[in-house]
């Protein structure tokens, strides 16, 4: 599987090498150069996985440059009871995302059980474990910096806490930023990470 930047002016790159290059060079986003097709039967199939189980399915559609049972023990890895633990009184955890029946031919499905109640969590979680496997097998090291006002920061920061040979910079505004949003972000305690308010401030707060 390859990708191709929306502007067409950049090269065709495998999936680990766009996952840690994040935008392609000409400013454009990444696409599959095709759209694998999904069977009948392989949504019959899938509607008995566990989340994990799921996940892994899917995403094998388009990364081939990870070995299946490597990607396999990521996604394991990643959507777990423990990861997922928020969950609502009388739900189970390990459904990582419960769905309930509201009336015939209308469910909801509940996003909000990680670690900062974000939907955010969702990916972020897999995005940090896939930065810390590829990182370790290419020997490398990546430094992020975020900007925001709302719960990515702190689902980013979660996310990439305690990974190897990931640093994190969160910056965010001094004004108009929810004070839970910036509360989570200043307890995210890990080492490779640092919370800074916007230009305005004349402070950096480390979150360690």
């Amino acid at each position: 599987m390859r990708y191709l930047s929306t502007r067409g002016n950049a090269p065709a790159q495998s999936f680990c090498d766009i996952l840690l290059g994040g935008l392609a060079p000409d400013g454009g986003l990444y696409l599959p150069e095709s759209y694998p097709q999904i069977t009948r039967a392989e949504l019959d199939a899938w509607r008995s996985l566990s989340y994990a189980e799921l996940a892994f399915a899917i995403l094998s559609k388009f990364i081939d440059d990870i070995p299946a049972a490597d990607l396999k023990a990521i996604c394991d890895k990643t959507y777990t009871a423990e990861v997922y633990c928020n969950a609502r009184s009388g739900d189970k955890a390990s459904d990582i995302t419960p769905v309930h029946q509201l009336e015939p031919g209308l469910a909801l499905l509940e996003l909000s059980n990680g670690p900062t109640l974000a939907f955010k969590d969702m990916a972020m979680q897999l995005l940090g474990n896939l930065f810390e496997y590829v990182l370790a097998k290419r020997g490398e090291e990546i430094n992020i910096l975020g900007a925001t006002s709302g719960d990515t920061g702190s689902a980013a920061e979660y996310a990439m806490r305690g990974k190897q040979g990931v640093r994190v910079f969160m910056l965010s505004p001094t004004v108009a930023c929810r004070p839970s949003s910036a509360r989570r972000c200043i307890r995210c305690r890990m080492p490779t990470s640092t919370t800074s308010p916007s230009p305005a401030c004349s402070t950096m707060r480390r979150t360690s």
